[in-house]
């Protein structure tokens, strides 16, 4: 039954939408504990983000825990995969603006701590990216594929009853990409949180920050939702909106 979860993960991941230069983990804690029969042990994460500058991204993620339950320390099993398009004007005089596509996709080994209050996971593995342009930016170095090695760390924390902290963070060596967001959170009904959110990501041709509000933890039935959005500000593409639109499910 695991082995078939397993590859429903993988299949599912190379098949989906992705994110902006990194993946991130969008889910919290669910509440089963260690010890309880019938715990899941793999996750489907789905996150969609887009601004008012012409961008859209999102990223797929599928998660298995091959020798425990994700709810008791272990080690874990993650694969994405990207997709996604944006466009800016170069710097260089007579290019203009520049359309371009992104995909992208991730293998990553991890461990993760487990307590009855956090969970910390770190990552590492190997990662793919092509960026494609429909003209060419002497500026942009990114342009083509190219592989290389991710490193990465989760964090979620309920400190009490009624607050959460939240981060994630990703460096890869393929025009060295990073990501980051962090999520702090008060309680406005039972598990669902809302506060404010810092984002950090970039590469070697652009770097951009976000800061907004979040909503996280709204659940329908097996299937948990995550919402935030807000102001962005981009070395390449100057100042605008961004939202984010997250799912869960576990099996």
């Amino acid at each position: 039954m695991r082995l078939a979860l397993f590859a429903f993960s993988l299949v599912s991941a190379g098949a989906a939408s992705g994110a902006q230069a990194a993946d991130w983990y969008t889910g919290a804690p669910t509440s089963g504990r260690s010890g309880v029969s019938s715990q899941p042990v793999a996750a489907l994460d789905f996150s969609l983000s887009g601004t008012t500058q012409q961008s859209i991204h999102g990223v797929m993620i599928g998660t298995f825990a091959p020798f425990t339950g994700l709810e008791e320390t272990g080690f874990r099993v993650r694969a994405s995969a990207l997709l996604g398009g944006y466009s800016y004007t170069s710097k260089v005089v007579g290019v203009g603006v520049v359309h371009g596509d992104q995909v992208g996709g991730a293998l990553l080994g991890g461990y993760e701590w487990v307590t009855k209050t956090a969970k910390l996971t770190g990552w590492l593995g190997v990662d793919f990216g092509s960026n494609k342009f429909d003209k060419v930016d002497p500026d942009n170095k990114t342009a083509g594929g190219s592989f290389g090695a991710r490193i990465g760390a989760d964090f979620y924390v309920n400190p009490t009853s009624y607050t959460m902290l939240a981060g994630n963070l990703s460096f890869s060596s393929a025009n060295s990409a990073y990501f980051s967001r962090f999520k702090a959170g008060m309680a406005v009904t039972q598990n669902v949180f809302l506060g404010p959110e810092l984002q950090v990501l970039g590469d070697s041709f652009y770097s951009q920050y976000r800061f907004g509000l979040h909503v996280t933890g709204v659940k329908f039935g097996p299937v948990q939702f995550g919402l935030s959005g807000g102001y962005l500000s981009d070395r390449v593409r100057g100042s605008g909106g961004y939202g984010t639109f997250d799912t869960r499910i576990v099996f």
